[in-house]
């Protein structure tokens, strides 16, 4: 998104890719508050050329009782935005590559980057293939935070400390019709969930979150098979299912780092942040921050200006941190325990409805939402 915002304006870039693509990634739902972002810029007509699963809303069921709660996106407060796609990262994200060279950018991949050097005036990057010299500097490095880690001051957020254990699955039970391509989410005790994604064809992405003391004392695999045994909705889901490949995990992955700017240097993305998975955030925010970031550099550009800049870095980061932190409030109602229940009795409200509908739909700088003027979130 970055390199195709700058390049569509006639900037030079570089995209400086250590992988090959494709290749695998997690993080396969997206929102539909990114899709006018992707609209922007000529992107959506490939992700709605029929190669990805529609999303249309979002179901959380708690395993205890079976109860469940659904977020429709059409009843959210912008008409605008009424779905997403659910899409497997290897193919989105080597389509929104290839966009972004078609758009203009230059790719380097694959390219390790060795040594950065940020310079009063512009950056300089040596790789393990070529030497660069640029005016900014966009470190969207993902978890890696390749600025963040260098300078000391990415730090990891001590309440979303969890581990993710997850693999794909083929036939996976799905609903009928326009309901095929929703999430699910189900809730288990100890703070722990379950997603079920699926994906345009056989494929499904299912995977369990729970806190890392807990994760830390089990064996992983088991735990992912016995979680999803523990809902008779979900293990109807799964009766005919069949593991495709071998399971995975990550773990430590919610952070923040302290600034998101310097003179010729930003940070976009998971290398900025990043909070839990549990709301599919975590594209919506890299896409947007990198939207954003790329904005404040094309002010700057024409004058060769410092991010520093009282009109540059600091509104971008602090619009950023805005998004999160109302994020945040939306995953802090989850993990209180009882979300299905709460939201059950708070949706049979219309505001409230329309309300929550568009944050869970990622709506999170609408200031028109007023779960925000009334820091609800």
């Amino acid at each position: 998104m970055a390199a195709t915002v700058l390049a569509q304006k006639g900037l030079d870039v570089a995209i400086i890719e250590r992988e090959e693509y494709p290749r695998f990634h997690i993080g396969e739902s997206l929102l539909p508050a990114t899709m006018p972002l992707f609209k922007e810029t000529g992107f959506y007509e490939i992700l709605n050329s029929g190669k990805y699963i529609t999303k249309c809303g979002a179901r959380f069921i708690d395993y205890r009782n079976e109860d469940e709660v659904y977020f429709g996106f059409a009843e959210g407060l912008n008409p605008d935005i009424p779905t997403a796609f659910e899409v497997e990262r290897c193919e989105f994200d080597k389509d929104i590559l290839a966009f972004a060279v078609k758009s203009g950018a230059k790719l380097y991949q694959p390219e390790n980057v060795l040594e950065v050097d940020l310079l009063p005036d512009g950056v300089r990057l040596q790789t393990d293939k070529h030497r660069f010299e640029a005016a900014y500097l966009m470190d969207i490095s993902g978890r890696d935070s390749i600025l963040g880690k260098r300078m000391k001051m990415r730090h990891v957020n001590a309440d979303l400390n969890n581990v993710a254990v997850f693999a794909h699955y083929k036939g996976v039970q799905r609903r009928p019709g326009r309901d095929e391509g929703d999430i699910t989410i189900g809730l288990l005790p100890n703070r722990a969930w379950t997603w079920i994604i699926p994906f345009k064809g056989d494929i499904t992405s299912v995977g369990v979150v729970a806190s890392a003391k807990f994760a830390g004392n089990v064996d992983l695999e088991a735990y992912l098979n016995d979680s999803l045994r523990g809902s008779e909705t979900v293990k109807t889901m799964m009766k005919d299912s069949e593991r495709v490949g071998g399971f995975r995990s990550i773990g430590n992955y919610s952070h923040t780092c302290e600034k998101f700017f310097g003179d010729r240097w930003i940070l976009c993305g998971d290398a900025a942040m990043f909070l839990d998975p549990i709301f599919s955030s975590g594209v919506h925010m890299s896409v947007s921050s990198s939207k954003f970031a790329a904005e404040t550099i094309l002010t700057a550009f024409a004058d060769k200006r410092n991010l520093t800049d009282a009109d540059l870095g600091a509104p971008y980061e602090a619009k950023v941190r805005k998004g999160a932190h109302r994020f945040h409030g939306l995953i802090s109602l989850f993990y209180q325990g009882h979300f299905v229940e709460q939201m059950k009795k708070t949706l049979v409200r219309e505001n409230m409805r329309k309300g929550f509908t568009s944050a869970v739909a990622g709506d999170v700088w609408n200031e028109g939402n007023f779960l925000f003027s009334k820091n609800v979130l």
